[in-house]
């Protein structure tokens, strides 16, 4: 069962956390406290695949949703990730309809994509699955999911859009704002109609929409914006940092009372 799938399908919300820990304990303490997606974090983390593999294998044990965001542009990383039995992957910087194709060629097999051929790897069982049953029900399992970080692909979203094969948006706020010259601005007005214009184009075709928030007041504010999918807290870092932080801060406090 995909457990992101389930809960999108009953007209919830999904809430997951990014994850640059090196300790795959972080997928099955997400699974275990209710959450319903990990993303395994290759792009911003220390994390390599051998990491990667033993993160999905986690998520399975905790019965938690598996993503994998890939580095920037590394299109063999994607086909690495499925393989090893990741339900999705994120793709950073998407921007253009022809990369949105190329990213499905890559994660899915014939009819739908381009997806070299082995039956010998982990998620089909080391061998153990005939072929034609093991390449439909991956074309029909893995997520694939599109991060929306730039101008350029806010501008051509409705052709993004249009790529067949992806699944759901990710709305990389803080890089996008970057892309309009307001570095770390995200409520500046014009990201916001650039957030907002992302949200509305995508709910005429009925794709979700993911964004991260922080807080209960945001993920508040970027549901009414029609988010389906919610990072909060957003990575596992910060909410640790967060967590002993405060903890901290209580004790220190009762101290000095």
């Amino acid at each position: 069962m995909n457990r992101m799938k389930e809960t999108l399908r009953r007209g919830e919300i999904a809430y997951g956390s990014f994850c640059a820990l090196k300790d795959p304990a972080i997928m099955e303490i997400l699974g275990y406290a209710g959450f319903d997606f990990g993303i395994i974090d290759l792009e911003h983390s220390a994390l390599d695949l051998s990491g990667m593999e033993h993160f999905i294998r986690a998520a399975k044990v905790a019965g938690l949703t598996s993503i994998v965001r890939t580095p920037q542009m590394d299109f063999a990383t994607i086909l690495r990730a499925v393989e090893n039995g990741a339900d999705g992957v994120m793709i950073p910087h998407l921007m253009s309809r022809a990369m949105g194709e190329k990213v499905v060629g890559m994660a899915k097999y014939a009819p739908v994509g381009m997806r070299g051929i082995d039956g010998s790897t982990r998620v089909a069982k080391y061998g153990n699955v005939p072929m034609s049953e093991h390449m439909k029900e991956q074309n029909e399992r893995v997520l694939i999911i599109g991060m929306i970080e730039d101008r350029e692909a806010v501008e051509d979203i409705d052709d993004i859009l249009q790529t067949k094969g992806l699944d759901m948006l990710f709305i990389g706020a803080a890089d996008l704002s970057c892309s309009y010259g307001l570095p770390h601005q995200v409520t500046h007005p014009t990201v916001r109609e650039a957030i907002k214009r992302v949200f509305d184009r995508a709910a005429r075709t009925g794709m979700k929409v993911g964004v991260p928030a922080y807080d209960a007041k945001q993920a508040l504010e970027v549901a009414e914006l029609g988010a389906g999918f919610i990072t909060s807290p957003a990575v596992d870092t910060y909410h640790l940092t967060q967590t002993l932080k405060a903890h901290l801060q209580s004790v220190k406090a009762a101290f000095t009372r």
